[in-house]
């Protein structure tokens, strides 16, 4: 690998774990808002998240499409990232909302560092798994 090109797969790595950290992140607090009854005013907000969901579910179709992947196994992997990012999306905005109208319930005794540093956490699982998980269908090594 050139150092041009490992400068920019560097470059992409550390700006999808900034990323994915930040997400999983907002999620832990969005778990935090759901256990305090802060999902109240949520309906207005679903068809959004919809929206969201909808463009994941595009993205990754259209992802696996171009690297070959067979029909049944694109709209498998894709129903469950789409149910996943569905998830996060819904937790990560609930999460901001309930960290930026509730900051003294978050930022209490350091508790944003434990849930950063669950998120980074949870970003190196998130990524190994996604490079490995053939490996534990049985599949061998993933394509990805």
């Amino acid at each position: 690998m050139a150092t041009d090109d490992r400068t920019i797969y560097v470059a992409r790595m550390a700006a999808l774990a900034a990323a994915s950290t930040i997400v999983i992140t907002a999620s832990f607090i969005g778990v935090l808002a759901l256990l305090e009854g802060e999902f109240s005013s949520l309906d207005g907000r679903i068809p959004w998240y919809l929206v969201a969901a909808s463009l994941v579910f595009l993205a990754t179709i259209f992802l696996l499409e171009e690297h070959g992947t067979d029909g049944a196994e694109i709209i498998a992997i894709t129903a469950i990232v789409t149910v996943v990012s569905f998830v996060l999306i819904v937790l990560a905005v609930e999460g901001v909302n309930y960290a930026r109208t509730n900051p003294e319930d978050v930022f209490v005794d350091q508790l944003g560092l434990y849930f950063l540093a669950a998120g980074m956490f949870g970003t190196g699982i998130g990524y190994w798994g996604i490079k490995h998980w053939r490996e534990f269908t049985g599949e061998g090594p993933s394509q990805l």
